[in-house]
């Protein structure tokens, strides 16, 4: 990659860093200001310099960024179920929606300076992504002017918008192989990275979840984002051929598990086991997954921590409380039944009074579960659409595994598939959809594998002229 700017100007910003690092740890508050100017000179350099390397550093921020939470009510409290909305929540801001808008705000005025038409590439999930967030807004509009919906509505509704920014970022400035995959690359490295601090965490006792999540954390959000990105790493692995990457994948897939294993997220868990299997129904690399599934399930009894297996049973053998569900004569642990009777509410009191457009982003009470919460935020309108959007997601990554020839990227859109599959499930039991931690690293991967397909879906059609040229 070329830098637009010398060494000796990324040295400067590095060493002003380093020294300021070292002073906040004397006097925070003396360092505090000059720490925010100059990081946010660094990131107004590097945006108005390299539009590439300001995505790396994105893709970096999808894991390993702080956030600050604006408004909504204490943790205690939520913890409490003192407070059950979506609005209660507050809105959260984080290092990636900065380097974001800096991101997109660059590239509008390069375009204006350049006088270039055409500024959003056409792919097949554009007008399913437009649609879909023009029917929450609309929504979230009504539901604002009718007294329902606050500003905080408004402002989700906008973090919406910036997921299908990032993709179209991404898409309009990829245009060959090299770069995908140093984008790819380092989305792994960010995960590990990640997954090496979730271990961290392990000794501490408790849930691991990903960094700067605050002092209650989300695993189930962790739990998700370890999914896809293991099985990313997985449709690579099984593209590879045997030699140092091959090594390094394989080792990179094991420390992935190990923080998924004590996120004790049972959607996690379930979301797992979908992917597996869709490996393994679509992959043409069949024996290898066999072999290493019967091999894993023969291992499971002796290397599982009994407080995992203690997670799991935990469902159906929680020590009866009121309120729990019944289900074939065994009693649902207390999670699992709210998460039921959400879907419940939505469909038994909430759609029936807005069966259209429903209430609105942050209009009704706070669901952990995707499809009743679309339902409920979006009504029928918002769910036909949202589920058009999925499925032209899935017929698009199920085209880049058939179509693109690259042992790498083919490899990356097997495992995007199997992952977003396993996230499908995943989405039952969590705001999958929605979550940053999910959401941003999917856009990127989609984007990615988009740009490859266009480009070999053009080196397709140039061969053919040449041929049809010939003849």
């Amino acid at each position: 990659m070329k830098v637009p700017f010398p060494p000796v100007v990324v040295l400067t910003l590095l060493l002003s860093i380093l020294l300021l690092a070292a002073a906040y740890m004397f006097d925070p508050s003396l360092v505090k200001g000059p720490m925010m100017l100059l990081g946010a000179a660094m990131m107004l350099v590097v945006s108005f310099t390299s539009v590439e390397l300001t995505l790396y550093l994105l893709v970096l921020s999808t894991l390993l960024s702080p956030e600050l939470t604006f408004g909504g009510h204490s943790e205690a409290d939520l913890a409490m179920g003192k407070v059950d909305t979506t609005e209660s929540r507050g809105v959260t801001l984080r290092l990636d929606d900065i380097l974001l808008t800096l991101v997109c705000l660059t590239w509008m005025f390069r375009m204006a300076l350049r006088k270039e038409v055409g500024i959003v590439r056409e792919t097949p999930i554009n007008q399913a992504m437009m649609w879909y967030w023009f029917v929450t807004f609309f929504s979230t509009l009504l539901a604002m002017f009718s007294g329902k919906v606050g500003m905080y509505g408004l402002f989700f509704v906008i973090k919406y918008l910036e997921y299908f920014v990032l993709f179209f970022m991404i898409i309009n400035h990829v245009h060959d192989k090299d770069t995908i995959k140093r984008f790819l690359w380092v989305m792994l490295i960010t995960c590990i990275i990640a997954s090496l601090a979730g271990i961290a965490q392990i000794p501490g006792g408790g849930r691991v979840s990903a960094p700067f999540e605050g002092e209650m954390g989300e695993p189930n959000t962790f739990g998700g984002y370890l999914v896809l990105m293991f099985s990313v790493t997985l449709g690579i692995f099984l593209y590879t051929a045997r030699g140092r990457r091959w090594y390094w994948l394989l080792i990179s897939m094991g420390i992935m598990l190990v923080p998924l294993a004590f996120t004790e997220s049972r959607s996690s868990y379930l979301s797992f086991v979908v992917a597996i299997f869709a490996f393994l129904v679509i992959s043409k690399k069949k024996r290898f997954l066999m072999v290493a599934c019967m091999t894993g399930i023969m291992l499971l009894p002796f290397v599982l921590p009994k407080s995992i297996i203690n997670r799991v049973m935990f469902t159906f053998n929680q020590a009866h409380q009121q309120g729990q569900l019944a289900v074939g004569g065994m009693n649902i642990d207390t999670s699992t039944t709210e998460r039921l009777r959400s879907w419940q509410n939505v469909i038994t009191r909430y759609f029936p009074e807005h069966p259209f457009l429903g209430v609105g982003v942050t209009g009704g009470p706070f669901l952990d579960a995707q499809y009743p919460r679309v339902l409920l935020e979006t009504g029928m309108v918002g769910l036909v659409l949202f589920l058009w959007l999925l499925r032209r997601i899935w017929v698009l990554l199920r085209q880049g595994y058939e179509q693109i020839e690259d042992e790498v990227l083919k490899g990356a859109s097997l495992g995007t598939l199997c992952g977003f599959a396993g996230l499908l499930v995943h989405a039952i039991g969590a705001n999958t959809f929605i979550i940053v931690r999910i959401m941003e690293p999917l856009m990127i991967l989609l984007a990615l594998l988009m740009a490859a397909l266009l480009l070999e879906r053009n080196r397709t059609e140039q061969k053919s002229n040449v041929v049809h040229a010939r003849s």
